[in-house]
């Protein structure tokens, strides 16, 4: 038995046990979150918004793009590889709900930028409009950018008898590449982590005797002497570090592979060896499935703000 055959079928058993698993958790652990995020008392803030966004980007996600991996790469159930319009249509909103996904967080830490500035105009941007506009604009950029998905990408022949869905070989190849790497890969990770640590350099200026009172059991802190930070704008604002941290860990490994793909684009490579690589595209791309259910129904937080009946698992 070749490394390849060996390697496919370690690939094969993970998705098969894992995935089915992850999916489980994850549409269950999302859909609590919905439950939660949507009560009168937090849906209209507008970081909930974007919380409760990502959810429902999730449980998408994991249907119309890990799913379809699962039933490839673990049951050799496939339709794309003999129906282009399905290939097509798999790697565009693969590509789509994935760039939502990192946008709707990005947003997320763009308002709780706002909301804990000192600057008392600079907190006036953290509102639901403002939120809800940026992302059916954001929505509508990503539905068009990713567009040329449903021209170029195609079914490839790897090796005899071994058909994926796959960017059409080429320039194509090249390019998709580098988005994987930069648009999908490097920057939305680089953006959440300067809002994150802008947040909480805006929340740490709150802890200078001069700029700020002592929190009291009420559960506020006063930023300057005109703004109140209540504790359900700190919880979310613990929520958002924590999300993105996860990501930024989870997503690493999706954007090693391609970098590992342009380092090696000229190099001759035998057909075993490319069967491999698509199978580690296969796992780094289960490993950032993962994220989302570690997110989603391991990380479970306390959400309480005044209200002692709101418990939750966090997203």
């Amino acid at each position: 038995m070749s490394s390849a055959t060996t390697f496919h079928n370690i690939q094969q058993q993970i998705l098969r046990i894992g995935g089915p698993l992850l999916i489980v958790i994850g549409t269950i652990s999302c859909l609590m979150n919905l439950m939660v995020f949507t009560k009168n008392t937090l849906r209209k803030n507008p970081c909930t918004i974007c919380f409760i966004a990502v959810n429902i980007i999730n449980l998408l996600y994991f249907y119309f793009g890990l799913l379809p991996t699962i039933l490839s790469s673990g049951y050799n159930i496939d339709p794309s590889t003999n129906n282009i319009v399905l290939c097509r249509l798999r790697y565009y909103f693969a590509y789509v709900f994935a760039c939502w996904l990192s946008s709707c967080i990005i947003l997320a830490a763009i308002d709780r930028t706002f909301i804990t500035s000192p600057n008392a105009n600079t907190r006036r941007f953290s509102t639901r409009r403002l939120v809800t506009i940026s992302m059916i604009s954001i929505s509508i950029f990503w539905l068009l950018f990713m567009s040329h998905a449903l021209i170029f990408t195609e079914i490839v022949q790897f090796a005899p008898g071994y058909f994926v869905c796959y960017y059409q070989p080429g320039l194509y190849t090249t390019l998709m590449s580098y988005q994987s790497i930069s648009i999908m890969g490097v920057i939305p990770p680089l953006l959440m982590a300067i809002f994150g640590l802008w947040t909480v350099r805006n929340i740490r200026r709150v802890q200078r005797p001069a700029q700020h009172s002592r929190a009291v059991d009420t559960g506020v802190i006063v930023i300057g002497q005109l703004h109140a930070l209540h504790s359900k704008d700190q919880q979310l604002i613990r929520m958002l570090l924590v999300d993105i941290i996860s990501f930024i860990i989870c997503k690493f490994p999706a954007t090693i592979m391609p970098i590992y793909s342009q380092i090696t684009q000229y190099n001759a490579k035998s057909a075993e060896q490319q069967i491999i690589e698509q199978s580690i595209i296969q796992l780094t791309f289960l490993c950032f499935q993962k994220g989302d259910d570690l997110r989603n129904s391991v990380i479970t937080h306390q959400l309480k703000s005044k209200d002692k009946n709101l418990r939750y698992v966090y997203l």
